[in-house]
């Protein structure tokens, strides 16, 4: 079960929500990474 920082990602969501409102492509990209950080993406990793 991977670690989820609920902090973390409520305060990346909500940076989504505004840039979806301000139609801020990077400030969303910016959001979805910080909401990956905080769920602790990726589960896996591909072998090398």
């Amino acid at each position: 079960m991977p670690h989820v920082n609920h902090n973390a990602l409520r305060a990346a969501q909500s940076k989504a929500v505004i840039a979806r409102f301000l139609g801020d492509a990077g400030m969303w990209l910016q959001a979805n990474q910080q909401m990956k950080l905080a769920v602790s993406m990726p589960w896996y990793r591909r072998p090398q």
